[in-house]
């Protein structure tokens, strides 16, 4: 294997959630030098930890809008609420939701290191939740 390939393998593995230390050991045992090899992880380990507060900065902006119209809502509609109002409901789930990305925005912009699953995986998970 050439030492592009091992360098786009290695950057594959982290962006997948591999531990660096292991993706270490896969660059030195394929005959990167440890200070290529060191360099080449910090690069990556940024590039990940930029991508995941991209992630955490649009969850956070989504949380706060969420969470702030429920409140509105809720707020205004206290004074109608004699009777089981559903839409006081619906409108409470969105404002927990809202809260949930709000938290979770929050902890992928403070900690994005934090986070081992891959790149893929919490993409996919930001679009069901």
């Amino acid at each position: 294997m050439s030492i592009e390939t091992i360098i786009a393998e290695a950057r594959a593995r982290i962006i997948w959630g591999e531990p660096p230390l292991e993706v270490r050991d896969f660059l030195i045992s394929n005959g990167v030098s440890d200070l290529v090899a060191d360099a080449k992880l910090k690069e990556f380990l940024i590039e990940r930890n930029q991508e995941l507060r991209r992630i955490g900065l649009r969850n956070v902006l989504i949380g706060a809008v969420l969470t702030i119209a429920a409140s509105i809502t809720i707020y205004l509609w206290l004074p109608f609420l004699g009777n089981a109002n559903y839409g006081v409901g619906l409108v409470g789930i969105a404002g927990i939701y809202g809260f949930w990305k709000l938290v979770r925005g929050i902890v992928y912009l403070v900690r994005p290191q934090s986070e081992p699953k891959s790149m893929a995986d919490i993409e996919q998970s930001d679009l069901i939740e």
